[in-house]
Order: C-alpha cells, then structure tokens, then sequence
C-alpha cells in the first residue's frame, strides 16, 4: 500500500511542476503496476477501492496529454492524487 500512496504523491508532485508526459507516463503506469500487484493480496474490502483506482489511473494514462495541456487539468490531476492517498491511508495496511 505504501508503493501505491509514494507512487500518487510522486504524480501530484511531478504534475505541479509542469513535467510533459513523458516524465508522467511512467509514474502512472508504475502506479498501475503497484495497484495490481497489491490486488492480488488485498482484503475483500481493499478490493473495490482498488478497482476504482486502477480505472482511474488508467483514465489518466489514456488522456495524460490532454490534461497536462491545461493548468486546470493539472490542478485536478493533482488534486484526484491527493484524494486517493488520503482514501488508502484510511486502511490500516502498509
């Protein structure tokens, strides 16, 4: 868990700075990873979260060139980021 919430924070900070994709791509994708291999050991009640997650972060791997285009879409990428470590650090798993 602590890969994944190290892995968000890393995206936030990186988007803020005004990193192109090429620099976000693989924050993402390495985030993606994490989150996948977490899966396969978390909870009943991890898994969900989870999932909700992995469709997020794919959504940003789809779209990372159109959001890092605009300042908003940085904002609210960073913003999601910040909103998902604070969902998994209510989990009691490290």
């Amino acid at each position: 868990m602590q890969k994944i919430i190290s892995g968000l924070e890393e995206i936030a900070r990186t988007v803020k700075t005004g990193a192109d994709a090429s620099k976000t791509a693989p924050l993402v994708s390495a985030a993606r990873s994490s989150v996948a291999e977490f899966k396969k050991t978390a909870s009943e009640e991890a898994r969900p979260v989870m999932d909700r997650l992995d469709v997020e972060l794919s959504a940003w791997q789809m779209k990372l060139e159109v959001i890092l285009n605009e300042p908003v879409g940085r904002q609210g990428m960073a913003k999601h980021a910040h909103y998902w470590v604070e969902e998994l650090k209510k989990f009691k798993v490290s």
